[in-house]
């Protein structure tokens, strides 16, 4: 089994309670149809410094805490669920990528596979049918994708500069 370090431990709380801050106080709504959060700016920087599984576990427990603080409806293990998977998401796609060209193409790819998971399939329940929710979706979706293109493009040179900052040991 391998050991977790204590830093590690408190970085991802400090992470965890960003994005739980982010979740209740920064995400922008247009009318009824359109939400716009900036929680996945911490999971994704989440998934590029630690990996998929810490980033998934970041998502879930933020949207767990989310749902306890500010309270919409009932609490669904179905969102907490695919929270998780779009942390992994950022994980799989961002974890170990090198700072050249092919970070752009992972940043179009990742942020199409957030918008079609956590814009579309995770309200498909709640329509008629698949065709339904892409139709009510897509605005919203469009939206959200230009969001985290936009993000992720804009903090490419901040991340791999927190990256060497975290990895430095701090001893002297």
């Amino acid at each position: 089994m391998k050991k977790i370090s204590t830093k590690k431990i408190c970085l991802l709380a400090v992470f965890t309670a960003v994005t739980v801050i982010l979740g209740v106080y920064a995400t922008f709504r247009i009318g009824n149809q359109i939400k716009i959060p900036t929680k996945f700016v911490t999971v994704f920087i989440t998934g590029t410094i630690f990996g998929p599984f810490a980033s998934g576990v970041v998502a879930a427990i933020a949207d767990i805490l989310n749902s306890v603080l500010m309270p919409v409806g009932a609490p669904l293990p179905q969102i907490t669920a695919v929270e998780f998977l779009c942390g992994l998401i950022y994980g799989l796609c961002f974890y170990k990528v090198q700072n050249n060209k092919m970070y752009y193409v992972r940043a179009v790819l990742c942020a199409l596979g957030m918008t079609v998971m956590s814009k579309i399939l995770s309200d498909v329940g709640y329509f008629a049918s698949f065709q339904a929710a892409c139709a009510i979706r897509f605005i919203p979706a469009l939206i959200s994708f230009a969001v985290q293109m936009t993000v992720m493009c804009l903090l490419k040179k901040f991340i791999f500069t927190i990256k060497e900052f975290i990895k430095k040991d701090g001893r002297r």
